[in-house]
């Protein structure tokens, strides 16, 4: 499962990093912002940072990476965000806009049978 894990990643590492800017400075110069390869270049949107309930969303204190997902949670056709963490716990946060144009609600903790849904890390 490791190795499966590991060549994943990989996989997905070179797919993000087709040509790194930093590697294509010669002698010292600074990167062109502009330097990105011709195939990623306007694959993504501009990072932005969203917002839920009165402030931006954010993964709290747990260290590591947070994993976000867009589903539909609640079954009313409009996908909800849903932002796990190396804590182990998952904060949803219900989209009460458009698929289109969200707007998320302030979060809470996903649940199952009324206890808060953890997957334990190690």
């Amino acid at each position: 499962m490791r190795r499966r894990n590991l060549a994943v990643f990989a996989a997905w590492f070179a797919l993000m990093v087709v040509r790194s800017p930093l590697a294509t400075a010669q002698d010292g110069e600074d990167p062109a912002p502009d330097d990105a390869a011709p195939a990623v270049a306007g694959l993504f949107d501009a990072p932005r940072q969203l917002a839920a309930g009165d402030g931006i969303i954010d993964s709290g204190a747990s260290w590591g990476h947070s994993s976000p997902w867009v589903e539909d949670i609640d079954g009313d056709g409009v996908r909800d965000l849903v932002v796990g963490d190396f804590s182990g716990l998952f904060r949803y946060y219900r989209n009460q806009g458009t698929d289109g144009e969200p707007r998320y609600a302030a979060p809470v903790n996903l649940q199952a049978g009324g206890v808060d849904a953890k997957v334990p890390i190690y």
